[in-house]
C-alpha cells in the first residue's frame, strides 16, 4: 500500500527538517567539547601549606601537555629534587563539564640511579574566559616510597598560560 501525500505538505515537511537540522547542529557547536585544554602549557605552581593555604618557597615553572584521547606529559624545575633526580610525569586528564577538568600524573624520583620514591599529583583545572589561560584551583601532591606507601603528602596551586 501507498501513501500519497498532499503536494503543499511536502514543503512544509522539507521545511521542518530544515530547521530541526540547523537547531541540532547549532546546540551541537555550543556543547563544549573539553578539548580546550589540548595542548602545551607554560605552569607557574606554588607549594602551598594544606591548612592555612600560605605559600611555601618560590614558585617554580612547569610544562604540562595534555594530549588528544586523555593522556598527558609533565615536566617541572623545582629546584627542591636536588640531589635527587625527577623524571617526566605521565598521567591522564579528563573533562568535567564547563570548563572544569582533572589530571593526574605520575612521576619517578631516583637517587643515585635507584627509585627511591614516587610522586603522584591529582589537580583539578578551571580553564579561562579565553581559553588560553587554567588556573589550577587544587593540586594534592603525594611522595609514595617504592613499595606504594604514602610518605608525605603537601598541596599547591597553579596557573597555565598556553605554549605559543
Amino acid at each position: 500500500m501507498r501513501l500519497h501525500f498532499a503536494k503543499p505538505f511536502l514543503p512544509l515537511a522539507v521545511l521542518a527538517g530544515l530547521v530541526l537540522s540547523f537547531a541540532s547542529a547549532g546546540a551541537q557547536s555550543s556543547v563544549p567539547t573539553g578539548k580546550a585544554l589540548e595542548g602545551t602549557w607554560e605552569v607557574v605552581v606554588t607549594q602551598r601549606d594544606c591548612t592555612t593555604g600560605d605559600p611555601l618557597g618560590q614558585p617554580f615553572q612547569s610544562l604540562l601537555t595534555f594530549a588528544n584521547g586523555g593522556t598527558m606529559t609533565e615536566t617541572t624545575d623545582n629546584p627542591l629534587f636536588y640531589p635527587a633526580e625527577r623524571s617526566p610525569g605521565h598521567g591522564v586528564w579528563s573533562f568535567r563539564g564547563g570548563a572544569r577538568y582533572i589530571a593526574a600524573t605520575t612521576a619517578f624520583i631516583t637517587l643515585n640511579g635507584a627509585l627511591a620514591k614516587t610522586q603522584k599529583i591529582t589537580q583539578s583545572i578551571v580553564m579561562g574566559d579565553d581559553q588560553n589561560t587554567f588556573t589550577t584551583v587544587k593540586a594534592t601532591v603525594q611522595f609514595f616510597d617504592p613499595m606504594g606507601n604514602l610518605l608525605i603528602s603537601g598541596c599547591a596551586t597553579a596557573t597555565g598560560v598556553r605554549f605559543r
